[in-house]
């Protein structure tokens, strides 16, 4: 019959490891790399990922173990959270809240084919390019649509961040009692003023822009509605009672600083097109600044509708600026009141003795208190009161560079329960531990076969 080997018995023989450091060195080894593992495994395995919302896209997480890393390895600003995604006729703010925009085109797109991108940098690359006006005597009402442009800067191409969008404000201004005020900031400055009683008294308050604001727009309005009542009062009255026209500006952007020379000079009055129709009129009269002066195209604007034209316009290139956050105190009437004199028209041609002529833009502004019925236009002013102006909230004091508003969609690190946290604390730890173990075991085996060896030479 074959015979089958039988599997031998063995035992281990152990032998404690020479010399007197190695056994407290490596008791010591090991508590050192328990604890080094068990503090790793907190940071790594302690914590959940959970989706947040945030309105600031540059929001960072800070913890216990941030001292220990180096600053690379640190939450840092933008990465966090994930860019606005947004589209052709999308709405949106700024953080000054003062006006609501429509993208009106996406002309150069960063986000797919035809979508805009957006990941919370400040909108200093903004700035109006054209306001567009049509005022109706008949139904006592402008409308008023403000065109503004935004280009990537320079450093955002070099970044592969190149785009360039449109965006426009609509607004209308009456003084009829049944028009509803559209301007956010207005609206805003209002009901914080019915709700609390109290309006803002100071530049520095967070609601003086919206107050200023509701003024400036709301007077400019009146100017528009009393003297054209005054003036077609007239008999053989030529003022117009509907004109239309479209004042351009040039692109001047925060970033190009505020001593570039379109920051550092006062807005000009540009009005590339005007139409007008006259009560004896059906056609109506158009200019157009890009043909050629002559028959059929001629000058429209005179000393009865300038002043009107050119305080609307100040008014809206002023305040659209201030809520794209563009500070610059040398072109900007509300940010430096000493360019109000030269800024804002003071008063209108006088036709008759009974006819007022200061503008009540320009009485609101300086408080001279020229008009009593400014005041109501003031939220918080009392009719009782001899301040009838935002005087007192002039130079307005903005907060730093605009962002458009909104809200991301972050992802945000939270702690586990304690007992979540422990067991996957605990089993990570084990696992690292057993790693760090073995090769603690087989070096240390390593070590003691070369003693062994040396030994027996």
């Amino acid at each position: 019959m074959p015979s089958f080997p039988l599997p031998s018995l063995e035992y281990p023989v152990t032998r404690k490891y020479p010399g007197t450091l190695f056994t407290p060195i490596s008791f010591g080894a090991a508590v050192a790399v328990l604890v080094f593992l068990t503090a790793v495994n907190v940071a790594l395995a302690g914590y959940d990922t959970v989706p947040g919302l945030s309105s600031n896209f540059n929001v960072t997480q800070h913890h216990w173990y941030d001292k220990f890393l180096p600053e690379a390895a640190q939450t840092r600003p933008g990465t966090l959270c994930d860019p606005r995604l947004l589209g052709l006729g999308d709405t949106i703010t700024t953080n000054n809240t003062l006006f609501q925009y429509t993208i009106s085109s996406i002309d150069k797109a960063n986000a797919g084919d035809s979508g805009f991108q957006y990941a919370g940098w400040t909108l200093d690359n903004c700035d109006i390019t054209s306001l567009f006006v049509n005022a109706n005597a008949q139904t006592i009402a402008m409308d008023i649509t403000a065109v503004v442009a935004c280009h990537s800067t320079p450093s955002q191409i070099a970044q592969g961040n190149d785009y360039a969008i449109t965006i426009r404000a609509d607004w209308s201004e009456s003084t009829l009692p049944g028009h509803y005020g559209e301007l956010l900031g207005a609206q805003k400055a209002l009901n914080r003023r019915s709700a609390s009683g109290v309006g803002p008294t100071s530049p520095s308050d967070p609601e003086a822009p919206g107050t200023v604001l509701h003024a400036v727009t709301s007077v400019s309005a009146t100017d528009f509605a009393e003297f054209t009542f005054n003036m077609l009062s007239l008999p053989n009255s030529t003022f117009p009672n509907y004109f239309s026209f479209e004042a351009d500006f040039p692109w001047c952007p925060a970033f190009l600083g505020p001593d570039a020379p379109c920051a550092a000079h006062l807005p000009s009055l540009n009005i590339s097109s005007i139409f007008e129709r006259v009560p004896s009129t059906v056609a109506g009269l158009q200019f157009d600044a890009s043909q050629p002066v002559g028959p059929g195209n001629e000058p429209l604007m005179n000393n009865d509708t300038f002043g009107i034209i050119s305080n609307v316009v100040q008014v809206a290139y002023a305040t659209i600026r201030l809520d794209l956050g563009n500070r610059t105190p040398k072109n900007n009437f509300l940010l430096n009141t000493s360019l109000i004199e030269s800024v804002i028209v003071k008063s209108f041609p006088q036709h008759t003795t009974s006819m007022p002529n200061e503008s009540f833009l320009y009485s609101t502004l300086v408080g001279d208190g020229h008009y009593a019925s400014a005041a109501s236009l003031v939220p918080g002013s009392d009719s009782d009161s001899e301040d009838r102006s935002i005087a007192n909230l002039l130079p307005l004091q903005m907060p730093g560079p605009a962002l458009l508003g909104g809200v991301y969609l972050c992802r945000f690190q939270r702690a586990k329960s304690p007992g979540s946290a422990f067991i996957a604390v605990l089993v990570a730890t084990l696992k690292g531990g057993e790693e760090a173990y073995r090769c603690e075991y087989v070096h240390g085996a390593f070590e003691v076969g070369e003693i062994y060896k040396s030994r027996e030479i």
